[in-house]
């Protein structure tokens, strides 16, 4: 008798099975010596969940689903309860038989029993029922298909063991075994399901292309920064540098020949650094195979949009391409931190994020980017890295000295050394700055911009979208040569405007491009000058950092203009881009430094000064950051699902919102009737995906003051009744909703 796991692409039990023990025997040639926590016996644990984590589906109610999805004839069967079949997995381990011990018993069960994370509480009589009555009388018939023996008789005590009051916690002795033994299952079942390998590149070491790098292409010598995280790639790095120093590279180095991720808080900037980083003519980091690209992935929540873009071809292959990502499986991951890193919060199904953590390196550029209620919890997940057994590099321009003193307190007996490490050069000028007490959108101001753009590139950075429009406008009244930027384009919209501003920044054309703090980080653009609102100021030296980036360029007049009124989005309260008392702090701060060169020095010590623990006594940012560590540090496990986890560390509630003129375009209509007759899941999430292309996301409170109605079927997916620009986004004139 032939039992099914799959229907699509059709696929027996033993099938899917042996695929997970031909990853299982890989990853451990692989991983072994490293995963300190695990015995030899725990590999042989892990055997015994793989071999026997889908059993249960030989359950004959489950194999008539599936027969009927396959056009089989179906069987006869007395019990029809729609049981999971990881329970019934559960019920048909030989305890005796495989040798399992209390705590082995506990172990096994545990993962086999939660390698689905499912709200269902499994009925033991109904699971007792479906075993005695469509399990056991086939004994015969499963064990020849499967190779290995089942539990003879029906013993309902195993399910004691699953009971939500008994799942293993942090002070249970089983923990990290438990953690990684089920991390590393989930990972072998979702490749073995995407049909992609469990490890890709593992012969490839990322450092030796940048050596390459440096020795043909840029003919020169790494320089200090960079022969530093090289010499200490066995330690946690903390690296302050400048702007052009090379981070990138340094962190490769670190990386080694060891699996990676490198996380950025932009999508924009992790597209340009993967573009970057597999460009032969770059660093060159690629490596083509049967699915793909082998050695960098990339992963964000747009990140197949744009493989779709930069790729033409097999829509097949693209998925695969990006399943391999998801899965972890290459070499080098760029990433944002929401799919790597929400560990923390012990969401169900957090071990199989947690479990790769233990065989990596990641590293957090520009950690001053986050609010401080992400930076807390970054903060936390490098703790619980150390702990699982890998490794971590912070590297950032401007570094909140309170930062450091957490992470150094939570790490006090870390299993590695953490290396702190400054590399500031004063002796290239990069800044000439003037602080000045105008508004933006001052009439001198927008024709000294209209004036100065016919023969330099000119950044303009505005705190909101709102300003940045009203910003945009004005430039636009003037007959300036102006381009737009924010995160209100719909996701087609955005994506070639990203590949706008990359192209410009490669010309010598001049020109004005008018955005928000989207381009502050790790975004390799150098503009001729500057006109930024003020903001805090580890954002103020970012923004900085995107003008005259190598210090090439003359210095003797200013060429970064900050205006310090009518400032947009400072506000007392929640709704403040800033925090307030952090922005009042740096004006008083960057106005005792109001005109003429800024040092690099100058700027690392006014950081110091605004994000010393006693000048933060009292604020509402450490009061944020000190709760949430403490919240993250006594967070119960098992109690919330992944995408909840997703969305709190994203920090928004918002909607995926289509402006009305475009969802009832012929167009998009036309995809939408395509998507409602697909039948196959692969051709439904194509046909999604090119309809979320039409998609901004919104704030879901906000979004609802305008009006929006979903897209019927399309879960998720809304019309926004709400004008819409391709040169300006998305426009609403009652009111500012969106900032």
């Amino acid at each position: 008798m032939i039992f099914y796991a799959k229907s699509n692409p059709i696929e027996t039990i033993k099938e899917h099975t042996d695929q997970l023990q031909e990853r299982l025997k890989h990853f451990k040639n692989l991983y072994q010596s490293q995963l300190h926590h695990l015995t030899e016996r725990d590999w042989e644990l892990l055997e015994i969940a793989v071999k026997y984590h889908d059993v249960g589906k030989a359950d004959l109610a489950f194999q008539n689903k599936l027969r009927q999805a396959i056009g089989k004839p179906q069987i006869n069967v007395s019990v029809n309860h729609s049981i999971p079949h990881n329970f019934i997995s559960v019920m048909c381990i030989p305890f005796k038989k495989l040798g399992l011990d209390c705590e082995e018993k506990k172990l096994v069960t545990q993962i086999v029993a939660f390698h689905h994370e499912r709200a269902v509480k499994p009925d033991k009589s109904e699971v007792v029922q479906v075993y005695q009555e469509n399990v056991l009388p086939y004994k015969n018939d499963i064990e020849e298909h499967m190779g290995i023996p089942i539990e003879e008789q029906t013993r309902p005590s195993k399910m004691n063991l699953i009971e939500k009051q008994k799942r293993i916690q942090p002070d249970d002795s089983l923990y990290y075994r438990y953690v990684l033994l089920k991390g590393l299952l989930h990972r072998l079942d979702h490749a073995a399901s995407a049909h992609v390998p469990i490890e890709l590149g593992i012969d490839m070491n990322v450092a030796d292309h940048v050596n390459r790098f440096f020795t043909a292409k840029l003919k020169v010598e790494k320089n200090h920064l960079q022969t530093f995280t090289e010499k200490n790639q066995n330690h946690h790095l903390v690296v302050v540098a400048q702007t052009g120093m090379g981070k990138t590279e340094a962190g490769l180095l670190w990386l080694g020949n060891n699996k990676g991720f490198f996380t950025l808080p932009l999508r924009v900037s992790i597209n340009a650094m993967f573009d970057r980083i597999t460009d032969p003519e770059n660093i060159g980091f690629t490596r083509k195979n049967v699915f793909g690209e082998e050695a960098t992935g990339l992963l964000h929540s747009t990140s197949l949009d744009y493989l779709y873009d930069k790729i033409e071809g097999d829509d097949v292959l693209l998925e695969k391409i990006h399943s391999q990502s998801k899965e972890f499986a290459n070499k080098l991951i760029i990433s944002t931190i929401d799919q790597i890193l929400k560990f923390p919060f012990y969401y169900l199904g957090f071990e199989k994020e947690y479990a790769t953590m233990a065989t990596s390196k990641v590293i957090i550029d520009e950690l001053q980017a986050y609010d401080p209620r992400i930076a807390a919890l970054l903060i936390r997940a490098m703790k619980l890295i150390d702990e699982v057994g890998g490794s971590f590099m912070i590297m950032t321009a401007t570094l909140p000295d309170y930062y450091v003193k957490a992470l150094k307190k939570e790490l006090s007996s870390s299993r590695l050394p953490i290396t702190y490490g400054e590399f500031i050069d004063d002796s290239i000028k990069r800044h000439h700055i003037l602080v000045r007490d105008e508004s933006v959108l001052d009439e001198q101001v927008m024709n000294e911009i209209k004036e100065k753009s016919i023969k330099n590139k000119i950044l303009v950075i505005c705190n909101t979208v709102d300003k940045a429009q009203q910003t945009y406008d004005d430039l636009k009244e003037r007959q300036v040569d102006v381009t737009l930027l924010h995160s209100r384009f719909i996701k087609k919209d955005r994506a070639d405007l990203e590949g706008k501003i990359m192209e410009f920044n490669r010309n010598d054309l001049p020109g004005v491009w008018v955005t928000t703090q989207l381009v502050e980080a790790s975004l390799d653009i150098d503009f001729d000058l500057l006109f930024t609102e003020m903001s805090t100021l580890d954002s103020q030296f970012q923004r900085y950092g995107r003008c005259n980036r190598k210090g090439k360029k003359p210095v003797d007049q200013p060429n970064i203009h900050i205006f310090t009124q009518d400032v947009s989005g400072i506000k007392k309260g929640r709704k403040s881009v800033y925090h307030y008392d952090i922005y009042e702090r740096s004006v008083e701060l960057l106005k005792q430094y109001s005109k003429g060169l800024l040092l690099e020095s100058v700027k690392h010590r006014m950081i110091k000064e605004l994000y010393n623990e006693k000048s933060l006594e009292g604020t509402s940012f450490k009061k944020e950051f000190d709760l949430t560590l403490k919240q993250l540090t006594n967070r119960p496990h098992y109690e919330i699902k992944k995408q909840e986890a997703q969305d709190l560390l994203r920090d928004i509630q918002q909607v995926q919102a289509v402006p009305i003129q475009y969802a009832e375009q012929r167009e998009f209509q036309e995809i939408y009737n395509k998507w409602k007759q697909s039948q196959s899941k692969a051709d439904k999430r194509r046909y999604r995906k090119h309809l979320e292309r039409y998609s901004v996301n919104v704030n879901e409170w906000r979004a609802k003051k305008i009006g929006i109605t979903p897209l019927d079927d399309l879960k998720g997916l809304y019309c926004i009744h709400c004008d819409y620009s391709n040169e300006k986004g998305l426009l609403d004139q009652s009111e500012s909703i969106f900032d």
